[in-house]
């Protein structure tokens, strides 16, 4: 029996608002957006899955996106003129995606959230007419996507943006909104950062990874974390992705901005913090059902992850 086919939108579609397939509101998925000019857009991306999430994504907005990370994974892969493109954005990463008319797919898992400022192609060319010229080919052929190095300054204007489109929502008073001049200056903050992430991140690899040593990459953290409780030893996971020890460990920091262990263990964290929120199970169960043997040692983990105790945690 062929298995179900993933449901298909558009950025269009999801700009106004229209559901993902068949999805309800309980999906846990939600899209904010504010316009603070003709060509200028911010949204913010994020979702409290209940299982792995995989939809077929037409890019039909002809927009150069700027986005960061702040909470969990996420992995795309396009196909166009020029075949196959697969790439990630892990938490704390950044990247700038620039795919018009392209369609492919896009999964997400667990708790997620990313915040991105669009620009249409022709403001941004006057925003910075002297542009890198390899990330210049990479726009100018409609087919890029350009990691950004992890940049705390990056993060902290995205929580800013973040946070200002989440009390918009909730519809506060004036003195809790940030003023749309604000909001434009924190947009080209991000913007400009992520544009000297992607600079440092080319001076540190000049060699970019290839096609095939991603898809390997990919592979080899869908296995890290297919099972939370548990990780692969490194030379394990090396060998069944068909990579030597110091390319996986090196395609790891360079795809998704963390060691291999340190994508482990954040992933955990984050499924832990997930369970605590939604469900009414106990600490030691969900550590225990994380690969905890001692209380403490999860406690201080998700301590060091989060800066509170999962017992405060459950409490609230």
């Amino acid at each position: 029996m062929p298995s179900p086919q993933p449901p298909s939108t558009s950025i269009s579609a999801l700009l106004a608002g229209q559901p993902v397939g068949h999805a309800t509101p309980d999906t846990g998925c939600r899209l904010l957006r504010i316009a603070l000019q003709d060509g200028v857009d911010v949204l913010v991306w994020k979702g409290e899955l209940r299982q792995p999430m995989t939809v077929n994504v037409h890019d039909d907005w002809d927009r150069i996106h700027f986005s960061c990370a702040l909470q969990g994974s996420s992995s795309y892969s396009f196909h166009g003129g020029c075949g196959e493109l697969e790439h990630a954005l892990a938490e704390g990463g950044g990247c700038i995606n620039y795919n018009p008319g392209c369609r492919g797919r896009a999964s997400h898992a667990a708790t997620f959230e990313s915040v991105t400022v669009s620009v249409r192609p022709d403001l941004f060319a006057s925003w910075a007419p002297e542009l890198e010229r390899s990330l210049k080919q990479e726009l100018g052929s409609g087919r890029c996507y350009a990691p950004c190095g992890h940049n705390a300054e990056m993060r902290a204007t995205a929580q800013g943006l973040s946070r200002a489109l989440h009390v918009m929502e909730l519809g506060a008073d004036d003195g809790a909104r940030r003023s749309p001049l604000w909001l434009m200056g924190q947009s080209l903050t991000l913007v400009g950062l992520a544009l000297e992430g992607h600079a440092a991140a080319r001076r540190q690899c000049p060699a970019d990874l290839s096609l095939v040593d991603r898809q390997r990459l990919l592979r080899a953290r869908d296995r890290l974390l297919g099972d939370l409780s548990q990780a692969p030893t490194i030379a394990a996971l090396a060998r069944e992705a068909d990579l030597s020890v110091l390319k996986l460990k090196r395609g790891f920091r360079l795809l998704f901005n963390n060691s291999v262990y340190g994508l482990f263990q954040q992933e955990r964290m984050h499924e832990a913090r997930r369970r605590l929120s939604a469900r009414d199970t106990p600490v030691m169960t969900v550590a225990s059902d994380l690969g905890y043997t001692n209380a403490s040692h999860f406690a201080a983990a998700f301590q060091k992850q989060f800066g509170v105790n999962p017992s405060t945690l459950k409490r609230r």
